[in-house]
């Protein structure tokens, strides 16, 4: 057995990772929302920003009376459930707009409040 200097080996960088809800991050790029103009929308924050300046008639053409392919897009990327049957029950633009901010109130004040 050789005695002399202890081997020294590199201790790797400690990385810590903190997971929020879905809802407040963005959608990978194969699964943004893509609006009639081309433009994209990768979370729903976006959402909120696209829907203050969204048409009536452009809002008409994703909500309709028997699909709401945002509700959809939110249930199946964000994994929102909830929030996603809460939109189908909505079926006018600015609504929409307001229940998605409110999910977010929520969603941010749960993340204050476990960060205290």
């Amino acid at each position: 057995m050789k005695r002399g200097k202890p081997k020294r080996t590199k201790t790797k960088p400690k990385i810590t990772v903190t997971i929020t809800r879905k809802t407040l991050g963005k959608a990978p790029e194969q699964y943004t929302f893509q609006l009639s103009d081309g433009r994209k929308v990768r979370s729903v924050h976006e959402l909120i920003d696209e829907l203050e300046t969204m048409t009536e008639d452009t809002f008409k053409k994703f909500v309709t009376g028997t699909e709401n392919h945002f509700a959809n897009w939110i249930e199946h990327v964000f994994s929102e459930k909830t929030l996603a049957d809460e939109l189908r029950h909505i079926h006018g633009r600015i609504d929409t707009q307001r229940a998605l901010l409110k999910h977010l109130v929520r969603e941010l004040t749960k993340e204050n409040a476990k960060r205290r």
